[in-house]
């Protein structure tokens, strides 16, 4: 079974439902660190792609170069801006999308210089403005809207056993070969 494509949806979805998990971590933990640690642990669950026939190897390894990029944007603006317990700036907010994404432009420049695939920088300037720019404004919206809402609804931390914690683990790497 293939993947369903939907055109924008990494882009513009995924990362603000990954700020929420990561800044969840954080709030736990108050460590930097932890935020990078649970977007590895992402990473690594989409390298089990790598197992999967027929895949190309860079159509897989992108994503979890992004989800890497991600977790590293997020834990450095929570390490400087996000000590004091206050809500994010929103210049903090929007530094984490650009950061990760002018980053993961570099690193499609660097690869398209060895002609494997890369189409945000290949495919004119509008792709490579539309994803850093655009897409960047759009994550800033989401992710400042939910730090923005009302404590009293915010969800609340469930204590969570090893036990748990594995078998989550092993769930979401069989969701993500059924997906």
């Amino acid at each position: 079974m293939a993947a369903i494509l939907i055109p924008g949806l990494p882009g513009l979805i995924m990362f603000p439902v990954a700020f929420f998990f990561m800044k969840k971590a954080y709030d736990r933990t108050g460590n930097a660190w932890t935020v990078i640690f649970v977007a590895m642990v992402a990473a690594f669950i989409k390298l089990t792609d790598l197992l999967l026939p027929g895949l190309t190897p860079i159509f897989v390894i992108n994503p979890a170069v992004a989800i890497i990029l991600e977790g590293l944007a997020v834990g450095v603006v929570l390490h400087y801006y996000g000590r004091s317990g206050t809500r994010l700036a929103l210049t903090s907010v929007l530094a984490m999308p650009l950061l990760w994404r002018a980053v993961f432009l570099v690193d499609q420049y660097v690869i398209s210089l060895f002609g494997l695939p890369a189409g945000l920088v290949t495919n004119g300037p509008a792709i490579a403005m539309k994803f850093l720019l655009w897409e960047s404004a759009v994550n800033t919206v989401l992710i400042y809207a939910f730090l923005c809402k009302p404590s009293k609804l915010r969800v609340r931390t469930l204590e969570i056993k090893p036990s748990y914690a594995c078998l989550a683990l092993l769930l979401a790497i069989g969701v993500q070969r059924l997906i």
